[in-house]
């Protein structure tokens, strides 16, 4: 078994020489038996090994007892042992208990490495762990990313050794060893569907239908694997392009051009945007995903989704709008008079008006950053605001006033943006919407002598 595990740290990189390597013990079988093949190549390798123990603390003095039984294995083969134990309080309303346990497991792991500057984390699972994960997550309706099993090595740090061993080999090499190991009661609980899949369906399937279907269930991963891999790295692709637009906490996805990506793509796509807008990275189901591809393709504008870990969706126009859902109660008012000539600071938008009083034959119309004004035809005093109820103005060109709101929807702009846009207002009327119109009353016309010359500086936030 040792040469087998060897090969596998090879096939897959799993380890090089010289890393030091945290091994989780649980006292069990598998990961006796990892520590123990690991033990042996450690000085071939030049491998540093530290062991690590989660206790948690869900089966009284049997867990303190594999926790024991743990440290004093580590202690036999001189090496560090470090052990941990689990916090019920930090579990979050909408985890399972089993997710739970096992983020504070790998908490603990990665904790362990930090502190010991190690490069790679060991886990004990096996063979068999990868059929009935395979099983498992084909009966809760997983697609690739679930019925590729859990990989050899992932992160680039959680490593895999025993993937390709089944648990008869593991048992078997021990007991040829005479080496002693803990059993896990809870393991024949059949409450849990994992056990019951170990416990009833396995056995029933290898009886009546595939004497070898763990070595199959786990040949199918390895295959799944590869095509999961470019499916991933095709999607990651596509999140570069011009159809996508990211921020921290929101994604536009332009509608026409992502209903031409395959399905397969487009469904990945939506699972892996969702995840990442997620804090804990889960919790998008298949159901979810088709309630954006419905919502992007039936839906008409002003349409919305209520997704779990407080995101949504909405359809805008042209656009699919992923996002986390806002805190606030409400859209932020602002109000500034504007200095003329000077600068007028807005903090709400973290920006600076300045006006200044220039002739018209200094009039740059080529710079597209500089608004132009007629100042003889403003009605003094001139504010910065966003929209208010009721808003109107005469667009360039035009003979007759136009609501704002209906030049918004006109334009498409979307009901999320509009009350961030900048207005320019005097006594009368909206005279400018920032960058994009001017009101025909106080355009530049051939009888203006004198202009008033805007200028927006934006400033990054730190």
């Amino acid at each position: 078994m040792i040469k087998k595990v060897q090969q596998t740290i090879e096939k897959y990189n799993l380890l090089k020489k010289g890393e030091s390597v945290v091994v989780a013990l649980s006292g069990g079988p598998d990961s006796t038996a990892l520590l123990t093949v690991l033990f042996t190549i450690a000085q071939k390798m030049n491998l540093k090994l530290i062991v690590a123990h989660f206790n948690h603390r869900l089966r009284g003095r049997e867990a303190d007892a594999d926790e024991k039984f743990s440290r004093d294995l580590a202690q036999k083969m001189d090496l560090h042992f470090f052990s941990g134990s689990m916090d019920k309080k930090s579990k979050k309303k909408g985890i399972s208990p089993e997710d739970f346990y096992r983020r504070q497991r790998y908490d603990f792991l990665d904790k362990v490495a930090k502190d010991n500057g190690a490069q790679k984390i060991a886990i004990g699972h096996n063979m068999n762990d990868q059929a009935e994960t395979v099983l498992l997550n084909l009966l809760r309706g997983s697609g690739l990313e679930g019925l590729k099993g859990f990989l050899p090595k992932r992160d680039g740090k959680i490593v895999r050794p025993l993937v390709e061993i089944s648990r008869q080999e593991i048992i078997s090499f021990l007991e040829a060893a005479g080496i002693s190991y803990r059993v896990d009661k809870t393991n024949k609980d059949d409450v849990h569907l994992r056990n019951k899949i170990r416990m009833q369906l396995i056995p029933y399937l290898k009886e009546n239908y595939n004497s070898k279907i763990e070595e199959n269930l786990a040949q199918m991963a390895a295959i799944l694997r590869n095509e999961d891999e470019f499916i991933k790295g095709y999607t990651a692709k596509m999140l570069q392009s011009p159809a996508i637009q990211k921020g921290e906490t929101c994604v536009l996805l332009k509608v026409n051009l992502v209903k031409k990506m395959p399905v397969a793509i487009r469904w990945r796509l939506f699972k892996t945007i969702l995840e990442d807008l997620s804090p804990e990275n889960n919790g998008i189901s298949f159901a979810h995903v088709v309630s954006l591809d419905d919502l992007m393709k039936k839906s008409a504008s002003g349409r919305k989704v209520v997704l779990p870990m407080k995101l949504e969706a909405r359809r805008e126009y042209d656009d699919l709008i992923l996002e986390k859902q806002k805190t606030s109660s409400g859209p932020v008012i602002f109000k500034r008079a504007l200095v003329i000539p000077g600068s007028t600071y807005i903090k709400e938008k973290n920006l600076v008006v300045k006006s200044r009083i220039i002739k018209k034959r200094n009039i740059d119309f080529g710079n597209r950053d500089v608004i132009y004004l007629d100042l003889d035809k403003l009605h003094l005093p001139v504010t910065v605001r966003n929209r208010r109820e009721g808003d109107w103005f005469q667009p360039l060109g035009m003979t007759g006033r136009q609501k704002l709101k209906k030049y918004f929807i006109d334009h498409k702009i979307l009901p999320s943006r509009r009350d961030e846009i900048l207005l320019f207002v005097d006594k009368l009327s909206v005279i400018c919407i920032e960058t994009m119109h001017l009101n025909e009353r106080v355009k530049i016309s051939p009888q203006t002598n004198n202009v008033l010359k805007l200028e927006i500086e934006r400033f990054n936030r730190t």
